[in-house]
């Protein structure tokens, strides 16, 4: 598992996404953006893309009858 991302790379992805928050806001965001990543490495990243649902959803199944 990578390292916990430093203050200065939370600042500049919080930056990056258009936030300019008070010091006390980013303190809490550096502090749950390590938990966060730590869920983001869990996910599976070896799953073949016919594995996600929205490749299989057909809509028009779901159309009233007549359409």
């Amino acid at each position: 598992m990578p390292s916990a991302p430093t203050r200065d790379e939370v600042a500049a992805l919080a930056r990056q996404a258009g936030l300019d928050l008070p010091d006390a806001y980013l303190e809490q965001l550096v502090g749950a953006y390590g938990n966060v990543r730590r869920m983001i490495d869990a996910i599976p990243h070896n799953r073949p893309r016919g594995d996600e649902p929205a490749h299989v959803f057909v809509p028009e199944t779901f159309l009233p009858e007549g359409r």
